[in-house]
Formats: structure tokens, sequence, C-alpha cells
């Protein structure tokens, strides 16, 4: 149980110009106290600092009042319950003040902001960010959780349509929904009753299909077949290809996870995946090695680092000469291996998983697990994934074979 007693303080800073000072109930709580100001004001000398006792003028009165609140507190106190002791000392407080627990209006820009503050990947808070500039755009700079409901969630899909954004309406909605379950997640303790955010309007809210089919960002075999023989013109173009390639022999690994490797342990890469943390191990093939071997590092997989600045330049270099720039004057490689596609670096991963699937009959469970993703229907534990690498093993080099015996 909490305790209450009755007590003035003395201080300067608490007393008032006609000589008067407020009486105050000291809430003891989880060995913590707060201070809750009543509607009472005496002279400090009227109170025994020891007893809390009332002296002179309409002390009967005073003792009354004071009396009335004490008992508004233990009633309290005691109809909480067990529940009091869920609660914060701040929260008791407000308790007895407002008679029900604070469910303050939680401003949606304001708990994103401090959402991207606490979570350290940078490739997560990305998107997060780029959701809030859309939404401050679509409907300025205050967004209160309780006016996000279905109608919202259906004009913003509809304003990102206007605005030309085709699949990235999905990212967007997925991103939102994210913050919006971590919110609700956060901010609502059942238990004590403090339910901010109550409603959820993704509930009802179906999510839009990609636009884009996957094999639209997908190398035919053919086409990965002339990347692979293809002739480089200078050192950009080598440098493309040779990293694309790697990927693809790496399955698909992203961008900013090949930046960041480190030495292989036993001819495996170890790392945790940047996009979702979870930990993924590949065996490096002939063909990945003889590629690894061209760019040598003393402290990483490879001299990547030295050669860019960061993780962005690397990425912006790689698909500019992929793709091509007319501004920049870089031809592509789309071009030089006579293909209108616009590539980048995430194609490795689509070509990859499309030919495991459509050629090999990789199983999509297995699919799933060698793209390091973890299955929705059949969820892989964490003792099988961070054990079993066979079946990784397996899927890559089934697909690399495959490959390979067509000129």
């Amino acid at each position: 149980m909490a305790t209450f007693k009755a007590l003035i303080l003395r201080s300067k800073f608490d007393t008032k110009k006609d000589g008067t000072t407020n009486v105050k109930i000291r809430i003891t709580h989880k060995r913590k106290t707060n201070y809750l100001a009543t509607d009472i004001f005496i002279f400090p000398e009227q109170m025994d600092i020891i007893t809390g006792q009332i002296t002179g003028k309409n002390k009967n009165l005073i003792t009354l009042k004071i009396n009335n609140w004490l008992n508004r507190c233990i009633k309290t106190d005691l109809e909480l319950g067990s529940r009091r002791d869920l609660l914060t000392i701040a929260q008791l407080k407000n308790y007895i003040m407002d008679g029900e627990l604070e469910n303050k209006t939680i401003d949606f820009f304001v708990f994103t902001e401090e959402l991207i503050a606490h979570t350290k990947r940078k490739s997560t808070t990305l998107p997060f960010r780029s959701l809030v500039n859309s939404l401050k755009l679509f409907s300025g700079p205050i967004l209160p959780f309780n006016s996000i409901n279905l109608n919202y969630l259906l004009r913003f899909e509809k304003y990102l349509l206007g605005k030309g954004v085709k699949n990235g309406v999905v990212n967007y909605m997925a991103s939102f929904r994210t913050i919006f379950n971590k919110a609700r997640y956060l901010k609502n303790d059942e238990d004590i009753g403090v339910i901010p955010i109550p409603h959820y309007p993704f509930k009802r809210y179906k999510m839009p299909k990609r636009l884009l089919k996957s094999n639209e960002h997908v190398l035919t075999l053919s086409e990965l077949q002339r990347l692979i023989n293809y002739k480089p013109f200078g050192r950009g173009e080598e440098f493309a290809k040779d990293m694309f390639l790697l990927m693809f022999y790496l399955i698909g690994i992203e961008s900013i996870d090949l930046f960041h490797l480190k030495k292989p342990i036993n001819n495996r890469i170890s790392y945790d995946r940047s996009k979702t943390g979870r930990p993924h191990s590949i065996k490096l093939e002939p063909e990945a090695k003889a590629i690894i071997d061209k760019y040598p590092s003393k402290t990483h997989l490879l001299d990547i680092s030295g050669r860019y600045q960061n993780k962005e330049s690397f990425l912006q270099s790689l698909n500019l000469y992929l793709h091509g720039s007319s501004p920049l004057n870089i031809f592509g490689l789309n071009k030089r291996i006579g293909i209108n596609k616009q590539i980048t670096s995430k194609w490795a991963k689509h070509t990859w998983a499309t030919i495991a699937r459509n050629d090999c009959r990789i199983n999509k469970a297995d699919v799933a697990l060698s793209l390091g993703h973890e299955d929705a229907d059949n969820r892989v534990t964490d003792i099988y994934v961070k054990y079993n690498y066979s079946i990784i093993d397996d899927s890559n080099r089934k697909v690399l074979d495959y490959i390979s015996i067509f000129p």
C-alpha cells in the first residue's frame, strides 16, 4: 500500500507573499515520494511539524479539510488494490487527482522521432523518415494517433498514388503499420488501464498489392549468362559486374551487408542481416572466391571501404554502372549486354530466388531460409537456422551448378 501524510514545505519558494503556504499530501509509493497540492493554505506556525496537528484560527475546519484529502487518497489507493503496484508514483498521483489513469493524446510524429532516436539500424529508420516527410506534406506538422482512422489511411494511399508512387505505396503503408504497432505496444498498458491508442485502423485496411511483378526485377538465364561472359570496359564496369555477380553467388546478399562483411571463418561468411537483424551464414563457393580474391582486404571480405567513403556511395556507384547515367556519361552494363532493363543491385536477390524456385525446383521454405528470411507459414526456429546450414549450402550449389551448364 501507498502511504499519505499532510504537511507543509517551509522553504521561501513555498511561501506566498501573505505568509501562507499550501498544505500538501506527501505520497510514498515504491520507496519514492511525490507531493499532491491541496486547496488549503495556512500559516506555517499553524501546523505541528511532527504530529501534523492544526492550531489557531479555524483549526477544526482546516483539520476536516485535510482529513477529507487524506481519506480521498486512502480510498483511491484501496480501490486500486493490486493494480497500484503496476503504477508509477506519478500515475498514482494523477489517478487520485483525476479519477482516471492518464491517457494523453500522443502525436504520431513525436513518437516516430523517439522511435528513430532509439533505433540503431539506419536502414530501418530511412523508411520511417520517408513516411514522416510524406505524411507532413499530406496533413501538416501535427498528427495525433486518434485522428488516424481507416478513412485517413485510404486518403493517404490515394494521395500517394496521385503523386505517381507505385510500388512505393506498399512500402509507405507497411512502415506506417509498423510504427502504429510499435506505438500500441509501447504506449498501451492494459494491466493498469492506460490505453492512449485504443483503436487499430489497420485491422480493416487492406494493404495494396505491388503493381510490378517480381519477374520485372529478374534477369533471365540468358541475360545472366551474357553478363557473366561480358568483357568490361574500364575498372568501373568491371567492379560493378563483379559485385553484382558476387551478390548473386552469395544468395542475393544486400549491398549494405556486403560492404561491412568481415573476413570469412572456415570458408563461411557470417553476419546479422541489416534489414532484420537475423543471423545468417553462407558458404563461399569457388565462383564467389574467385571474385573475392580480386579485391583483397586486411580487415574485411573485400576492399570496398578503401574505394568508397560509405555504403551509400558504394551502392550509388554500383547501380549507375549497372543501368547507366547519361549526365555522368556512364553507358551502363544493361546496354552493353543488350537488355532494356533498369538493373540494380537488388536484382541479384530476385534473380537467384527465381532460378532457385522455378528452375531448380527448390521448395519455398528452403528458398526463404537461403535468403535469410523466415517462412511465414513454417517458422524456422533459431536453433535450426543457427546449426543446419547444409540446406542453404545445398540450395546455393544447385543454383550455381544450374547456371553453369548453359553456355
